[in-house]
């Protein structure tokens, strides 16, 4: 026949000096402070990562509106060059004739 095992209770079991259900029970209520810390970090890091999600989300908004400026810009430049151009163009087809003229009036005034 097997030997019956006998049932030792935790307040019977003595660790150092406090009992083996002293220590249990200790460490239980450090499990339960340590879990409700962490949960604590959690919820801050949940809420850590939705505001830079947010701000993440403002910032693509931010550049997508930065993009467009840019591309009127860049359109504005490009259509002010343009017109740079053709006055200039304006400008040296006037200097040429403003030249002829002057060329003229010296000629007509040298045959006199």
């Amino acid at each position: 026949m097997a030997a019956a095992k006998k049932k030792i209770q935790a307040s019977e079991v003595v660790v150092g000096n406090r009992t083996l259900e002293g220590v249990l029970i200790d460490l239980a209520e450090q499990i339960k402070a340590n879990d409700a810390r962490f949960a604590a970090r959690v919820e801050l890091a949940v809420e850590r990562s939705a505001r830079a999600e947010e701000l993440s989300a403002q910032a693509a908004a931010r550049s997508a509106q930065n993009e467009e400026l840019v591309r009127i810009a860049l359109n504005t430049i490009a259509a002010v060059s343009q017109d740079l151009r053709a006055m200039t163009a304006e400008l040296r087809a006037s200097n040429q004739q403003h030249d002829e003229r002057i060329r003229a009036l010296e000629k007509a005034v040298a045959a006199e």
